[in-house]
């Protein structure tokens, strides 16, 4: 078992060392004139996911406090076909006017870097803000499956070579997630598209696959339920995730390298008014910044900060180069 780590690096470089007023969100912002009364028509919130899902839960918990600082509406649009690739079109070919926006994650990173999708996220939209997000991915099994531990579950797949199932979401992040425990574990998976989270759920609890990997704070409402088992979490560090404290993470199993972090975005289509898109930053760092979101996100497992524009951009940069580099050492690159 490899005890180095290769994907440890750029996730801890791209999570490193922002200032307190980047983190604010609201500093610094000069506004031109009207660009200040955004927004004036109701906005489209673009998700890639089904509703039901993390990313469709946690857009639905900020619109509401949207919509109540931007005193207009704000609908919640789920496109989740093509992996993200639908609803980055939709929004790249929309005016650059605000109306439309998209709310996904740095998932649609490894969508263009392994060709799932054709526009690069960082140079080819307007970045309105980059949000960490805590919590984590966890790879989990049915209730019924007889395993009870990843050693037990890679010590299968090891006896059952290309036969032990893996649901992913291909080329997205939890085929990325995949890529690095095979490449730890040597252990034979065979990696099959099992969608959004919610197919995942329904997959696994029918029998339909082995295992998955899918966003902690769902599974483990599930795992309450006695309808699957979370055998270890992965997360952009290293340690144990405070928001699932009874499962271990891989890295301390001794798996390394499987070490992988998102954050969520929110992007625009290129060449908006940069006076417009710091309005829009500041109105959504009002939102992830009240308290009652705070306490409902870490209620939900997805502790949040916010990040100003400027921060933004250079932290999102830094994630698409090291996702670039992960696609290439796990054999992802398009």
């Amino acid at each position: 078992m490899k005890t180095t780590s290769l994907a440890r690096r750029g996730f801890l470089v791209a999570a490193t060392s922002f200032t307190a007023a980047a983190l604010s969100g609201t500093a610094g912002i000069a506004l031109a004139a009207g660009a200040e009364d955004w927004p004036t028509r109701p906005i489209k919130l673009i998700v890639p996911a089904k509703p039901g899902g993390g990313t469709d839960a946690v857009a639905r918990v900020l619109s509401t406090k949207l919509e109540e600082v931007g005193g207009k509406a704000f609908a919640i649009v789920n496109q989740p076909t093509g992996g993200g690739s639908v609803a980055a079109e939709t929004v790249r070919a929309a005016r650059p006017d605000g109306t439309s926006l998209l709310f996904f994650h740095t998932g649609l990173l490894s969508s263009y870097h392994s060709g799932v999708y054709g526009h690069n996220p960082a140079t080819e939209f307007t970045t309105i803000a980059v949000i960490p997000v805590g919590g984590s991915q966890s790879l989990v099994v049915g209730p019924d499956a007889g395993i009870d531990s990843v050693e037990a579950l890679i010590e299968k797949a090891n006896a059952n070579p290309d036969s032990v199932t893996l649901g992913v979401q291909l080329k997205g992040a939890t085929h990325f997630i995949a890529g690095l425990l095979m490449k730890d574990s040597g252990a034979p998976f065979r990696i099959v598209e099992a969608g959004s989270d919610a197919d995942k759920f329904t997959a696994l609890q029918g029998g339909n696959i082995d295992a998955a990997i899918v966003n902690t704070s769902g599974a483990m409402q599930y795992a309450e339920a006695g309808k699957l088992k979370i055998l270890a979490t992965v997360a952009g560090t290293p340690e144990r995730d405070p928001g699932a404290a009874d499962y271990p993470s891989m890295s301390e199993l001794g798996y390394a390298n499987t070490v992988y972090g998102l954050d969520f975005l929110v992007l625009a289509p290129k060449d908006m008014d940069p006076a417009l898109a710091d309005r829009i930053n500041a109105v959504f760092g009002e939102t992830v910044n009240d308290p009652a979101i705070q306490e409902q996100m870490q209620t939900m497992n997805f502790p949040l900060q916010f990040l100003d524009r400027a921060a933004s951009t250079t932290r999102l940069n830094a994630t698409e180069k090291t996702i670039g580099e992960l696609a290439e050492q796990i054999g992802l690159k398009s």
